[in-house]
């Protein structure tokens, strides 16, 4: 348990910092602060580092209220009785408003979010997709909105660096990626120790890794190997694994702490995607560069960079393979809407020629327009759309 004083002292400390500290808006947080009015507890989730608590500091710096990170060593042993305490430091400050940062590390939180969310909006973060996961979590059932954080998007990069949409301000965003503390400071560097801190501190640190070196063996081939087709079965000779099973738990779990996503390959039955072959994205471009390859696959990057475009938009994804490929098919559950192929420089007549015709088997097939993103121009044909890819972003047709 933590002393009254102690949590005093570190709710005034919180509140001070924030209020020194440099916020730049996030566009989420229009989102979220839309979510202060309602009953619902509203849980922010994503990777770490990707800005969760600075958009925490954004709403808390418009409305007040109490905010606490229980990250801060000083709560370690934090308890749901503390949670009373808390109530009453934030009856004596008429807070109206309870920011809970990585709020995950509490055991037992919701019980306390179920009974006092009528009285004081709250709102929480957490760096596990499971954040609601646990035996009691049901009580929360209906109760909650949920948001997603990823790092930064282009338009927010541009934003934090004041920077003009131009090829070379993507050609950046590429290589540094989108971790605001990493875009602020130019230190990519940061990327391993926010890798480390993930596997250490959310893997092995919450989980029963059995084989610490096969999951980091696992993480560093996907990450060198995004928009590739794997299987399970594949996976096993290089992670050193020996279970399919093994592979398929250990890929959930890097899901589950936001670090990477996969996507199946696309078929109207669900039973032919279970037994299809599956790709992995990486949630920022910056752990792509930690991937183990001789030079730099920048068509990769690229294709890595519009994925978590689309997923932003909330888009069902997959890939296409069936004679020809695709690289994105998106969907409305099983409907398909728009076909997607990224090329970041098609320098010779046969790469486009094959982008091209591989649009038209799928057009003709799935009878959907189709577009082509490049960081280049080239000459398409008319019933396809082009995007030069720094554009892409403020397409309206994406």
């Amino acid at each position: 348990m933590i002393s009254l004083s102690v949590l005093e002292d570190i709710v005034e400390e919180h509140t001070k910092y924030i209020q020194r500290e440099k916020v730049i808006h996030r566009d989420l947080a229009d989102e979220v602060e839309k979510s202060l009015d309602y009953e619902e507890i509203t849980v922010v989730k994503g990777v770490r580092r990707a800005g969760k608590t600075f958009l925490l500091y954004e709403l808390f710096r418009k409305h007040g209220g109490l905010y606490i990170n229980f990250e801060d060593e000083r709560l370690y042993g934090f308890t749901l009785e503390d949670f009373e305490k808390l109530n009453d430091i934030a009856s004596r400050i008429n807070a109206s408003f309870m920011f809970l940062d990585e709020v995950q590390v509490v055991q037992g939180w919701e019980k306390f979010a179920h009974r006092a969310h009528r009285r004081i909006k709250i709102v929480v973060t957490g760096s596990n997709s499971s954040l609601l996961g646990s035996d009691y979590s049901s009580a929360l059932v209906g109760r909650t909105k949920s948001y997603s954080v990823f790092p930064l998007s282009y338009n927010e990069f541009l934003r934090f660096c004041s920077l003009e949409n131009e090829r070379n301000s993507f050609l950046e965003y590429m290589r540094i990626g989108g971790f605001p503390r990493i875009v602020l400071t130019g230190d990519i560097e940061l990327a391993k120790e926010y890798l480390d801190s993930i596997i250490y501190k959310d893997l092995i640190g919450h989980h029963n890794i059995r084989n610490p070196q096969a999951l980091r063996n696992l993480i560093v081939f996907l990450l060198s190997n995004v928009g590739k087709e794997f299987s399970y079965r594949s996976l096993k000779t290089v992670s050193g694994l020996k279970h399919d099973q093994t592979i398929k738990e250990y890929i959930g779990l890097l899901e589950d702490v936001f670090l990477v996503n996969t996507i199946m390959r696309y078929s109207p039955s669900l039973k032919k995607q279970a037994r299809y072959g599956k790709k992995i994205y990486a949630v920022d471009p910056a752990f792509i560069h930690l991937g183990k390859r001789g030079d730099a696959d920048h068509g990769r990057i690229l294709e890595n960079v519009i994925f978590l475009h689309l997923k932003r938009k909330g888009y069902d994804l997959y890939y296409g393979m069936d004679k020809k490929e695709v690289d994105f098919i998106i969907a409305k559950g099983l409907r398909p809407l728009k076909i997607v192929n990224v090329t970041y420089m098609a320098e010779n007549e046969k790469t486009r020629e094959r982008e091209i015709s591989s649009l038209k088997f799928f057009m003709d097939t799935m009878k959907v327009p189709a577009e082509i993103i490049s960081l280049y121009p080239f000459k398409i044909p008319d019933n396809i759309n082009f995007h030069l890819a720094h554009r892409y972003f403020n397409s309206e047709s994406n």
